[in-house]
Parts: structure tokens; sequence; C-alpha cells
């Protein structure tokens, strides 16, 4: 039988209405926190915090220092110079030798048809040790389109090793948006993880004082326990992913790992595309759907240049030479040829050198049809994810004021000793649930919107206060 002074009902009624003023000042709608994570009635800060960032500027970042995207542009230099070598087929080749020859016997003409040493005389036509120097100069004059052919692809497999580059600059500038949402989505939490800790505290209190007075048995302040440690644990693992999401996204924009990087709110902003619309200007804009379109014509020009195998090679070659020689009039010479050379047989190697490049054609031709099908899909996906989180937005934004008020009643029926410490805390956990999902809506619908740019080939205009040279 648990005993009851009169006195203890006024100083009960006093101890949880000075709690309950503690406990609503936080009560707001949606959650006690808005959507840029403060207090509605905490004043403003004075000004931003030192290296505050906002997405604009992570984006500068990784467009200017991501290794990734470095690597990808010294690619496209290297193709550049492939373009270099393939125009010098145009140009002529010039060449120069110098050698020292050294003979046994110096080499001799024979005069005469006598037999034996008597009947005929032989002179000496070179020096036995001699050297001698030529230069030549080499032009193709016709190769049956072999080098404009060559020329040709070069100059597609530049574009689309540039297009190569944008795609490569279009997928870390997806993974710097998703992980700057995902960053802040994860302080919202922490947030969240620290005002169901606040509140939990609060209703152990509350328990631990009627528990005093005699009210409810100390299962009630077990239970509260109980809860309050799991909702610190909630805690301490909502701040580690906090530090191991942001240091995802400092190496994404080549700051250091540990660097304590600091975001401002953003909200990304589209038109209202209808998805034919969207599929559409993907198909026009997309970097890695266009460098698709090039190589198919580059491996069509690479036919071009193995079929010229097949026939002659015209040419012209004009040059000076000089010999040491003791015997002949003019030791130096000019001359000029004009020549025809042609691989009559080369063992079915030229053959097999079209055929793969023809194959390599069909081949490519496959993947960029397969190609298109994933441009729509990721189009489609995208979309339906927007669509999606709009959604989720509207209603898990009313089910947070719902929950609020949820709780609200619980903490009243149970000070009025009507309601049960359970039916608080399952009010809390639900509470909590739902603006979880209401933050991870807001922030999966900013990521989905960044996903849908990404996928139509146009979240370079993220940038915009600062285009890249790819940005469409």
């Amino acid at each position: 039988m648990i005993f009851r002074n009169p006195c203890r009902p006024l100083l009960l009624a006093l101890a949880i209405c000075g709690l309950t003023a503690i406990s609503t000042g936080a009560a707001e709608v949606p959650g006690a926190i808005n959507q840029k994570g403060v207090a509605p009635n905490s004043p403003a800060p004075a000004g931003e915090k030192p290296g505050t960032l906002d997405l604009k500027e992570a984006l500068r970042l990784a467009w200017k220092a991501n290794p990734n995207l470095q690597v990808s542009r010294l690619q496209s230099l290297i193709a550049g110079q492939e373009v270099v070598r393939a125009r010098s087929g145009f140009l002529p080749t010039v060449k120069s030798e110098v050698t020292q020859t050294i003979f046994d016997d110096a080499q001799k003409m024979k005069i005469g048809g006598g037999a034996g040493p008597a009947g005929s005389l032989a002179f000496p036509m070179t020096n036995r040790n001699f050297w001698s120097s030529k230069i030549t100069v080499d032009q193709t004059i016709f190769d049956f389109w072999g080098t404009p052919a060559r020329y040709q692809a070069a100059i597609l497999g530049k574009r689309a090793s540039l297009l190569d580059t944008a795609k490569t600059q279009e997928d870390i500038f997806l993974a710097v948006a998703q992980g700057y949402f995902q960053v802040l989505r994860a302080q919202k939490l922490v947030v969240v993880a620290e005002q169901e800790v606040r509140q939990l505290k609060d209703h152990l209190k509350i328990a631990q004082d009627q528990y005093e007075f005699g009210v409810v048995n100390y299962n009630d302040v077990l239970q509260a326990e109980v809860s309050l440690a799991d909702a610190e644990q909630r805690l301490i693992v909502a701040k580690t992913d906090v530090i191991n999401i942001r240091s995802a996204l400092n190496k994404v924009l080549a700051l250091p790992v540990s660097a304590p990087t600091v975001l401002k709110e953003e909200d990304i902003v589209t038109q209202p595309w209808g998805l034919e619309q969207a599929t559409d200007v993907a198909l026009k804009q997309r970097s890695d759907f266009k460098a698709s379109e090039d190589r198919i014509l580059q491996q069509e020009k690479v036919v071009t240049q193995t079929r010229a195998g097949y026939y002659p090679r015209i040419f012209g070659q004009a040059g000076f030479s000089y010999q040491q020689n003791d015997f002949l009039l003019h030791d130096t010479q000019w001359f000029a040829i004009f020549g025809l050379q042609w691989t009559l047989f080369s063992g079915l190697d030229t053959r097999a050198q079209v055929s793969q490049a023809k194959l390599r054609v069909n081949q490519i031709q496959e993947q960029h049809k397969d190609l298109e099908k994933q441009v729509r899909l990721d189009v489609q996906n995208a979309y339906l994810q927007v669509r999606d989180t709009a959604a989720r937005i509207r209603v898990t934004q009313k089910a947070v004021t719902q929950g609020e008020e949820n709780l609200r009643l619980n903490e009243e029926r149970y000070k009025e000793q009507v309601g049960t410490a359970t039916d608080v805390i399952d009010a809390q956990t639900l509470l909590t649930r739902t603006r979880v999902n209401y933050f991870t809506a807001l922030y999966d619908h900013q990521m989905a919107k960044a996903q849908l740019l990404w996928a139509m080939g146009a979240i370079n205009t993220l940038l915009s206060q600062e285009k890249s040279p790819n940005a469409p």
C-alpha cells in the first residue's frame, strides 16, 4: 500500500507545471526545429562562420582540384596529341643519316674481256675506308584516303575524349551535390536526436518526481532511463555519421579529410519538366551519349584507314647525298624519285584488320543502343524520385505536426495519471521517427533533383555563377 501525504499533491502539481513550461518551449511545426535546423525562437546568427561553403563554391572546388577530373583532363590532352600525330601524315618526312664504311678491299670495276690478269684491267671505284651522308624528303602523294581517314578519326577521338571529361565532371558534380545534402541531412538528424534526448530527460524527471511522491511505481523510472540511454546511443551514432559523411565530401572537394567544413542550406531550383521533355533534353545533352555517337563515326573512319592497306601508296622523294670518294668525278648528288609502294600479300593481315574494324563498329553501335535505353531509364528513375520525394515531404510534414500533438496529449494524460509511461515513450519514439522521415524526405528531394539534372546532362547549370567550359 502506497502512503499518501495531503501536502504532496500540491507539491507535485507545482513540479509538473514547471517541467511543462520547459518542455513546451520548443514545440513548433514542423518539429521543434525548422527546415534550417534552427530553433524558431532562437536569434539569427550574426554572420557566416569562417570557411562556410555553399553548393556553388563546393562545385567550384571540385571543378578546380578533384583528382579524377584532373586525370580525365590529361586524357583529353593525350587525345589532342593523337590529332597532331595523325596530321603529320599530310606533311613530308625529312630524314638524315651519316655513315662510316670500311671494306676489306675497295670495290673495283673490271674492263676488258681477256682471260687471266693480263687480259683485263681493274680500276677501284670507292675508297676502302670512307664516310657518307644523306638527307631525304619523303612525301605521300596519295594513299587511297588512309591518311585523311586517320586524321578524321583522331579528331573524332579527341572530341569524344573531351566529352568523356565532361561526363567525368558531371559525375563529380553529382557526387558533390549528393554528398552536400547528405551532410546537411546528417546534421539535421543530429538535431533530432538531441531533441529526443532532451525530451526524454524531461520525461525521466517527471517520472522520478511522481515516483518520489508515490504516484507511480519504480518501473516508470526504469523505462524512462532505458529509453533515454537508447536515445543517447542514437545521438552518438548520428554525430559519427556526420563526421564520416563530411569527410567523404571533403575528399571529393580535394579538401583535408578531417576539415570541419560548414555548409549553407541550399534549395536546387529546377524547371517543371515533363518526362518526355526531360528525356528529349537528355538525348541531346548527355555527354556520354554524344561521345558514343562520335566513337561510332571514329570507328567508321578506322575502317576506311585499314581498307587503304589493300591499295598502293604513291609517293615522291627528293634529297642530297655525299660520299667520300677519290675516284669519282662528283662525290655529291641531288636526286628526285616518284614511286609506288604496294603490299601485294601480307598473309591476310590486312583483311583481318579490316574485319576487326568493321566488327568494332557493330560493337559500338550495340553499346550505343543500350546507352540510349539507359539514358531513358536514368531520366525516368530520377523524375519519379523527384515526384516521390515531393509527396513524402507533404505527408511527413503533416505527420510531424500530428506526432507533436500526440506526444503532448500523452504527456498530459500521464501527468493526470490517466495515461502510462509506455504511452509517452511510444509517442516520443513515433515523433522522432516522423521527424527523421521528414528531414530524410526533404534532403532526398534535393538529391533527386540533382540526380534528374545529371540524368539530363544539365547538372553543370548548378554552377550558374561561373559556368564551366562544358556546361550546356
